[in-house]
């Protein structure tokens, strides 16, 4: 049977990724040694999965992390040229999968790797100063919106990860499992523009949802009421003015914007 390259290339793909014997008449003895390469290509994408989630993978252990990632594998197969973004489901397969939903912890360390990862390879982009809000007119602060850097990305988390990850990244035994929070805990992570070393922290209450509100595109007018929710009343504008300069000299922020106006 005589085929074109591009079409055996694309049932040999086929097959890796989704299984298809359609490759099998063009091989000389079948799919007798198909499996090497079916065993081959799996265990390639699950020590890539393994790169991008260090401490999910201590947490788990070699051998569930493989299962674990093997059945990830099999419910998200990869769809995109870079291998970069096979690793974008796994917190949420994890949330919903027997019976690794069990451990919210998995999800949770799951979340806060893929949040560094993002962070670490987003592109770049120029950051305002804080000079640069001196020249918004008065009658323009209400209306304020914000355009934030891409490496900055957020995460809800259950339990208490970040000491877990930190030994796994100084190659040290971590003294304990990850601590569940009293509550979740909204953390951001960024790529700090001096250093361009990746940067977290677990954000207050208040500048959680400050942070949210003005990543969805709330005003600042809109970012003061939802401070006054959660503080004193009469402190909400400097709380909050306080929250936007901490965000412009983190790096954080690369535009702001008014409605109808400029300057």
């Amino acid at each position: 049977m005589s085929a074109s390259l591009a079409d055996i290339q694309s049932k040999f793909q086929s097959r890796l990724l989704n299984g298809d014997d359609a490759i099998n008449p063009h091989l000389t003895k079948g799919d007798l040694f198909m499996g090497v390469y079916d065993y081959a290509y799996r265990a390639r994408l699950i020590e890539i999965l393994s790169e991008d989630f260090e401490g999910l993978h201590t947490l788990l252990g070699d051998e569930q992390f493989a299962s674990a990632m093997t059945g990830y594998i099999n419910a998200h197969p990869s769809t995109t040229k870079s291998v970069r973004w096979l690793g974008r489901f796994v917190a949420d397969w994890l949330a919903d999968t027997e019976p690794w939903n069990g451990h919210p912890e998995l999800t949770a360390m799951a979340r806060f790797e893929w949040m560094l990862g993002l962070a670490f390879d987003a592109i770049d982009a120029n950051i305002i100063g804080v000079g640069d809000i001196g020249l918004v007119p008065p009658e323009a602060w209400p209306m304020l919106t914000f355009t934030f850097h891409p490496a900055l990305d957020t995460a809800l988390l259950s339990h208490d990860v970040a000491p877990f990850h930190q030994a796994v990244q100084a190659e040290v035994d971590p003294s304990a499992a990850p601590e569940l929070f009293d509550a979740p805990k909204r953390w951001v992570a960024w790529r700090d523009p001096a250093t361009l070393m990746v940067t977290y922290r677990q954000l207050d209450l208040d500048e959680a949802a400050a942070l949210m509100a003005a990543i969805e595109g709330h005003t600042f007018d809109g970012i003061c009421e939802i401070v006054a929710d959660l503080t004193e009343a009469d402190e909400a504008a400097v709380r909050a003015a306080g929250l936007l300069r901490l965000w412009i000299e983190s790096g954080w922020l690369i535009g702001l914007d008014a409605e109808g106006m400029s300057w």
